[in-house]
């Protein structure tokens, strides 16, 4: 059945990418591994009343490469706990002077990791399995993983084969995790009443084959589901369940 294999809530898809992100990603058949994200924003070096683009008040050096000591003019980020999903932060780590994200640099260089600045402000991180950490410009990140998967954590609705079949949604985007296979991605701040108007819209947009749906209220939880294919051979999984919505794409 196709509902066993795709239909998730959002709650189970938010922990699954912050298990990609923390363990590089989904296995061939579908299931992600690792721990869970914190939402507390990642520490940083340096008094927190001190600004980013100044030198710190209290001289803090720790993880700075040798020679840039005492010459620190930005927060340098705590690299570990950023591959550890705690990606959460106020600071947009690539909209800062070259000077601060050369320091920023050369300090994970001392830790040991390999990060990066494009042109576009975005920032990048890279773990020993080959797992990427992409800070955009918006403060938003992406996880890249060796096997291409990618998933992101907030931010707007992404532009993809799969996200192109079905109209966009009016409700956040808490997370979303894009495969070769699949997109599977988490809505926040969504009520039942929302999704059930959102499945009215993939049933105008022809997903209305072999269509299976459910609607109700077990013990005060209100559950609704709706999965059908697509003439052009996609299917959707849409899933809500105590306040939580994720929806899957898949091509078949």
């Amino acid at each position: 059945m196709k509902k066993i294999r795709y239909s998730i809530s959002a709650g189970l898809l938010a922990t699954m990418l912050a298990l990609t992100a923390c363990n590089g990603g989904a296995d061939k058949g579908g299931n992600t591994t690792a721990a869970t994200v914190d939402d507390d924003p990642p520490l940083t070096r340096v008094d927190p009343g001190a600004e980013t683009t100044k030198h710190a008040e209290n001289d803090s050096t720790e993880g700075l490469a040798e020679g840039t000591q005492g010459q620190t003019s930005a927060a340098i980020p705590d690299f570990s706990s950023i591959l550890a999903g705690n990606g959460a932060t106020g600071t947009v780590w690539g909209n800062l002077d070259a000077s601060a994200r050369q320091e920023i640099i050369a300090a994970a260089k001392a830790e040991g990791y390999d990060v990066s600045f494009d042109g576009d402000g975005h920032m990048s991180i890279k773990g020993d399995d080959g797992t990427s950490f992409v800070q955009n410009s918006d403060g938003t990140w992406n996880v890249k993983t060796g096997d291409g998967d990618i998933a992101q954590y907030g931010g707007n609705w992404p532009d993809n084969a799969f996200t192109r079949m079905v109209p966009k949604p009016d409700f956040p985007l808490l997370a979303a995790n894009t495969s070769e296979d699949e997109f599977t991605v988490a809505f926040q701040n969504v009520t039942v009443d929302q999704i059930r108007a959102y499945a009215a819209k993939l049933k105008a947009c022809g997903f209305t084959i072999d269509a299976e749906e459910e609607d109700q209220t077990t013990y005060g939880v209100v559950i609704y589901t709706y999965s059908a294919y697509h003439a052009d051979g996609y299917y959707v999984d849409l899933s809500f369940a105590v306040g939580q919505c994720g929806l899957t794409i898949c091509k078949e």
